[in-house]
């Protein structure tokens, strides 16, 4: 077994702990609470975090190099993000193993390209080894594009500091996250549902010219599925929809409960299988007032209701969905376990944007 470990001056680790275990969780990594500190373990290794009197102690373990590095890269980067402010010092002591591949790295290759609506399209991938993304509960995978001038493909490395050393020294790799929209691990295929929104990120540029036989990189998974109840709601903008798809395909068939989806008209409208007691509302923004049209249609929900055995999931814009979770945390006071909400992305705001502000840039 692999170890290393560092102790940093985090004078404000009170104020962020709570944040750093949640996107520890929200990583493919299970938080429990033990002798006073906290351990969050993956299928790579595992991390104790111990909070001290201004310091926050971490040590980690792993069998491999490979996996050693792909803790010590989980806790550098989230924690980096999470308390960007704090300008953080963390500097690993322990086992060294070089720069490594990251040893959840899929190499995946374009089989076909579907148009679903006029802005959604179906990229199917095939791939091997893919079993790790069969999951329910993380549903999220973070894809590495590319540059168009590339003759091979290159790939990033994980260091012994947890960084990321990118080819050649200059990072040239678009990223960004997409929903797993349907994963078959036993025929080595996966489907993502891209939304072209029209910009010019990473992901925009690769759909527009992607074609078959293309190849992407895939890492993960991470953020999680919904939890599971006999009753549901769930809500998303087009970000979202692949989400709610696929929460209604996997769902029980007694599940019910009513999926509010936001798009910009009826041509963004497409056909999905949800259990007979699921309801599915379309939300059109050209034909609504509301500048939040998720957010008023929540609050006239019924939220009297028995919610013992309710799970809620969204998926959205970073303003809708700051509001929606004030609304169920505040107002309707729903427990957090029964909450999954994320912000896929934030208006006026690129994702270079949101990680060079950090954590603050998407706080609830």
């Amino acid at each position: 077994m692999l170890s290393a470990s560092t102790t940093v001056a985090f004078p404000r680790i009170a104020a962020f702990l709570e944040a750093i275990l949640d996107s520890l969780a929200a990583h493919d990594m299970a938080v429990a609470a033990e002798d006073g500190a906290h351990v969050a373990r993956s299928s790579f290794g595992e991390a104790r975090l111990e909070p001290g009197d201004g310091t926050l102690t971490i040590h980690v373990r792993a069998v491999t190099g490979p996996e050693l590095n792909r803790v010590r890269h989980a806790i550098t980067g989230l924690i980096g993000f999470v308390a960007k402010s704090e300008q953080l010092d963390i500097r690993w002591e322990g086992d060294v193993a070089g720069a490594t591949l990251p040893p959840d790295l899929r190499i995946l290759t374009v089989r076909e390209i579907q148009v679903l609506t006029p802005r959604m399209r179906r990229v199917m991938f095939d791939g091997a080894d893919l079993g790790r993304f069969a999951t329910g509960e993380q549903i999220h995978t973070r894809l590495l594009f590319q540059p168009e001038d590339a003759v091979f493909p290159e790939w990033p490395l994980l260091d012994d500091a947890g960084l990321i050393q990118w080819p050649g020294g200059v990072q040239r790799l678009g990223s960004r996250v997409y929903t797993l929209r349907h994963v078959d691990a036993s025929a080595g295929r996966l489907w993502i549902d891209f939304f072209d929104h029209g910009g010019e990120g990473p992901g925009a540029r690769w759909l527009r010219r992607a074609r078959p036989g293309d190849v992407v990189g895939a890492l993960g998974p991470a953020a999680h599925g919904p939890k599971p109840a006999r009753r549901m709601i769930l809500a998303g903008d087009e970000t979202g929809l692949p989400g709610i798809a696929r929460i209604l395909e996997d769902a029980p068939k007694e599940t019910r409960g009513l999926a509010l989806i936001s798009v910009a008209d009826a041509a963004e409208r497409q056909p999905l299988r949800a259990p007979s007691g699921m309801e599915v509302r379309w939300l059109l923004r050209n034909e609504l007032p509301d500048t939040q049209p998720l957010a008023a249609a929540i609050r006239l929900l019924d939220w009297e209701a028995d919610r013992a055995d309710l799970s809620v999931w969204i998926g959205c814009e970073f303003h809708e969905f700051r509001t929606l979770r004030h609304f169920l945390r505040d107002e309707v006071k729903l427990p957090a376990a029964q909450v999954v909400a994320f912000s896929h992305w934030r208006r006026g705001m690129s994702e270079e944007d949101i990680i060079a502000v950090g954590g603050d840039a998407v706080a609830a």
